[in-house]
């Protein structure tokens, strides 16, 4: 018999889910609409049928998402866990909907525990998430008179937890935790000290020396004592896991994350128990073994780094052009190792010298055409063209990427000239997000595009032949130190000759304006006009297969990549419509380790004429079975280690299986770490 999918304990339900983007969050629930402000979801948890590029700025103003499908490297997915958002999935876990219009509540979950059918929880309902284990808890568990007690006390602890010194706010608090209310008080705790809802030492210590007089007394002592030994407990098994992954780390960066995360954690561990008023000091126990695994393991990859660093430096100066990514992320690595200075500076002062020559041989073109001797400027090329031209002269055999053309920055900058220009700078003075966009991209598409850039693109779109193509953004900001800013801007499938090729280049060079971007890039403290719009135009290629994959798992694993893949064209998983295939495979040899299938019913493909594509339902030969073999996955795990050697950073790859078999990489973008750390 099946164990229910989630359980009734402790007056909470506890749903399991699947961890997307890591972090805790603590918020109501709040039912994802399109005509939604940030503002109207600031604070709360944004829940989604599945979460779409033009979800961003409801989704950077919430405290975390929950989706009930999609794909789980989605490119919304992947910017939630840059802007350090966190964030849970129940596709694939547990069974969910929204209530139908005839039924009451917000979310349904299907099977409660015990088997006594459907469970239904309420818009405002408040929820924990854990990002990083995929775990769900809904205080006050399937009475919603006890949600409705932990609803009146979230108001007044977050208010108190943003004003700590407010007598008023502590008070309101008080009121709104009577003593008896079980369910209130156990909720106050988790959300005030676990989740972090007020500030940890005094502001925190001031609720708790508020509750224990009188009759908060003997279950305030049994909830915190219950809390501390908890915390013990997580932090024993915290240390088995670093343990375990510091061992597995194959390179000193790599150990040295592991660590920082662990002694992360255990600091924030030492700070609860310290509010508690438990023995900080008994932690001590779980951090020396895990001190004596990181030091035997870096001197190991300390040894290894120094043979590769002298490798590198017997490099004839072309071998050292092929690689310069891979070789300046060895120079990092160096660094940030006990290695000797004079051979990381020898390191160091050939490749600065050989980037210079590189960089003095880049033009400013206006369109420039994909090959492996084309210099991977970003500043030309923007983030995601550079990144392909970086690697297509290292493909392994059986693998290659679209034919295409780059219409420039350069190019980009020439529309600009003149009036155009100014109309932006004037536009990025409007009040709100979405009229800045509306200013900016209409003056974007006012104006044509300049008769030379329109000449080059010509030039280049003869060469290829009158193919379908894709024409896709590559802004100079674009999977750089911002971030991947990975779908914000806009793609185009299935275009077709010169004059609607042209026409769809003036509208990528305005979506670099487009609401969702803006706010991304506001919320980045960046704005747009400090960026260039480049546009990739490729041969659109069918796939029998396509999806994302991560040379790194985004959970931390240890010589473990990520692919989320399903039938079809891959644009399907990226954007986050269906949730395909997920397969964990072990980098360091490609072979499968796990695999999760049978979810997707619909596959996209081109559209047989015109421009875009279509759904089409899944043969019975693809229904429920996994949409790559195991020779695919270990194909796809040589690339993800070919991609990191030559680029020297983890990947986010989009690619493709074509019906003749081979592998096509589409694009990719370095894996930027989430910008906010949390416990």
């Amino acid at each position: 018999m099946l164990l229910p999918l989630f359980v009734h304990v402790s007056s909470a339900v506890s749903i399991r889910g699947r961890g997307v983007a890591p972090g805790k969050a603590c918020g109501p629930l709040k039912r994802n609409r399109p005509d939604l402000a940030p503002a109207d979801v600031d604070g709360c948890v944004l829940l989604a049928e599945r979460a779409v590029p033009d979800d961003v700025g409801r989704i950077l103003a919430s405290a975390g998402t929950l989706t009930l499908s999609g794909a789980m490297l989605s490119h919304v997915s992947l910017l939630a866990r840059e802007f350090g958002k966190p964030s849970v999935s129940l596709v694939g876990v547990t069974p969910a909907r929204f209530a139908g219009p005839d039924e009451p509540g917000l979310l349904i979950l299907e099977t409660a525990a015990g088997g006594t059918g459907p469970a239904t929880f309420d818009e405002g309902d408040i929820v924990f998430i854990d990002g990083l284990r995929g775990g769900i808890a809904i205080p006050g568990g399937l009475d919603r008179n006890a949600r409705a007690s932990v609803r009146r006390v979230f108001g007044p602890l977050a208010a108190f937890g943003k004003h700590p010194e407010d007598d008023a706010l502590l008070q309101a608090l008080l009121a709104a935790c009577p003593p008896g209310d079980d369910t209130a008080l156990a909720f106050l705790l988790d959300a005030a000290l676990a989740y972090r809802l007020v500030p940890a030492g005094t502001a925190v210590r001031r609720v708790l020396g508020a509750l224990r007089p009188g009759a908060y007394g003997p279950v305030l002592a049994e909830m915190t004592a219950r809390l501390a030994a908890s915390v013990f407990d997580a932090a024993s098994a915290r240390s088995e896991r670093a343990r375990g992954d510091l061992a597995a780390a194959d390179d000193v960066e790599e150990l040295q994350r592991a660590l920082r995360r662990f002694e992360t954690d255990l600091d924030a561990d030492l700070h609860l128990l310290e509010d508690l008023g438990a023995d900080p000091d008994r932690l001590e126990q779980w951090l020396e073994p895990v001190l004596q695994t990181a030091a035997a393991r870096q001197a190991a990859l300390e040894t290894r780094l120094a043979d590769e660093v002298r490798r590198a430096i017997g490099l004839p100066d072309e071998a050292m052009r092929a690689r310069l990514g891979g070789l300046f992320r060895l120079l990092r690595r160096a660094r940030a190792g006990r290695l000797d200075r004079a051979e990381v500076q020898r390191l160091h002062d050939r490749l600065t010298r050989i980037l210079s020559e590189e960089r003095a041989r880049a033009g400013t073109q206006l369109v420039v055409t994909l090959s492996p001797g084309v210099r991977p400027d970003r500043s030309l090329l923007g983030g995601k063209a550079a990144g392909l031209v970086e690697i297509l002269h290292a493909l392994p055999p059986g693998c290659r990427s679209p034919r295409g053309f780059v219409v420039t920055s350069a190019a980009y900058r020439l529309h600009l000239l003149g009036e155009t220009g100014e109309k932006l700078r004037l536009a990025v003075e409007a009040a709100t997000d979405a009229e800045v966009s509306r200013r900016a991209r209409a003056a974007l598409l006012a104006g044509d595009v300049p008769e030379e850039v329109a000449d080059a693109i010509r030039v280049a779109y003869d060469a290829l032949g009158p193919v379908r193509v894709a024409v896709r953004s590559s802004a100079t900001i674009e999977d750089g130190p911002l971030g991947s800013l990975a779908g914000l801007f806009d793609t185009y499938l299935g275009i077709h000759g010169l004059e609607e090729i042209v026409d769809r280049v003036r509208w990528a060079w305005s979506s670099l304006w487009n609401a969702r971007a803006v706010a991304a890039l506001f919320a980045s403290g960046t704005s747009p006009l400090r960026a260039d719009q480049a546009v990739l135009v490729q041969e659109m290629i069918p796939t029998r297969a396509a999806g994302v994959l991560f040379s790194r798992d985004p959970t931390g694993r240890p010589d473990t990549l990520l692919i989320n893949a399903g039938w079809g064209l891959g644009e399907g998983v990226s954007q986050g419509e269906i949730p395909g295939d997920l397969f964990w495979v072990r980098r360091s040899t490609g072979a499968l380790i796990a695999c999760e299938t049978g979810l997707q019913t619909h596959r996209i493909e081109p559209a047989s004429d015109g421009f875009g594509t279509v759904e089409i339902k899944l043969g019975e030969g693809e229904l429920g079975r996994p949409c790559l073999s195991e020779d695919d996955l270990a194909r796809v795990g040589t690339l993800a280690r070919t991609l990191e050697e030559v680029t020297g950073r983890a990947q986010d790859v989009e690619f493709g299986f074509d019906p003749a078999g081979d592998l096509v990489v589409f694009q990719m973008r370095r894996i930027v770490p989430r910008r906010a750390e949390t416990s």
